[in-house]
């Protein structure tokens, strides 16, 4: 699959367009979108934890019957998202520089990759409103950042072994933002077993940061954000991310 080019992005960004307005741009052409899916199914049938599952069906050494994505223990989905991560760090970076960015893999802790020398910093995700944080990351986290953001629009339900045939995706949908200078809450604490955190959109945050997605949307939670009066709800915090 052919992707559109971008020639004259340098002037672009100098001239009419703000870099995250550019990349924005950028990952809104459906074209783009396939191709970044396309390659994140093919490339998420390497994941070790899967092909061991696939080697164990051939062997028998265990039973041969369907295993839905869903059905997967919580460390190995866990270990999938890891691996998915990784390969979204790369696709999205190959895919800017496809498309004409002057792009390149930053390997500091600063980010994930620079585009003309500002740094990004890349996250995928399945939940519904965050992404994964960490406490040793509390530097680079607490403050804004430019940050392309992804959620994974998961098929559950599929035969993880049918990924393998090619008769069935992982993913079919995905949200693509690309937020400049984010300032994202970070809740949760570092404890003796885990140093994760979540990394949350506020809804206050929605008028400033609604148009700054390239691909699905923004969107307040199920029950809306006021009440009839106007009054906001209490228990309506977080921005949802939506898949398309």
């Amino acid at each position: 699959m052919q992707t559109k080019t971008y020639p004259l992005f340098k002037e672009l960004t100098e001239t009419i367009m703000t870099q995250a307005s550019s990349i924005r741009d950028y990952f809104s052409d459906p074209k783009v979108v396939s191709e970044l899916i396309y390659e994140l199914n093919v490339e998420i049938g390497f994941c070790p934890i899967l092909r061991n599952l696939n080697r164990e069906k051939k062997y028998n050494v265990i039973e041969d019957k369907p295993i839905t994505f869903r059905q997967l223990g919580t460390e190995d989905r866990n270990e999938v998202f890891v691996y998915l991560g990784r390969i979204l760090e790369s696709v999205i970076t190959c895919q800017l520089a496809k498309g004409g960015f002057d792009v390149k893999k930053d390997r500091s802790s600063s980010g994930d990759l620079t585009v003309s020398s500002k740094i990004w910093e890349i996250k995928g995700t399945s939940g519904d409103n965050s992404w994964t944080g960490s406490t040793h990351a509390s530097k680079k986290e607490d403050q804004k950042m430019d940050f392309i953001g992804v959620k994974y629009g998961l098929n559950e339900d599929i035969n993880v072994f049918d990924i393998f045939t090619g008769d069935a995706k992982l993913l079919d949908e995905i949200f693509i933002g690309v937020f400049e200078s984010i300032e994202l809450i970070r809740m949760g604490k570092e404890t003796a077993n885990n140093s994760r955190t979540q990394l949350l959109i506020g809804v206050d945050s929605y008028d400033q940061f609604k148009n700054q997605v390239a691909w699905g949307n923004l969107a307040y939670p199920a029950g809306g954000l006021y009440k009839k009066n106007g009054e906001r709800k209490k228990n309506v915090k977080y921005l949802q991310l939506e898949t398309a």
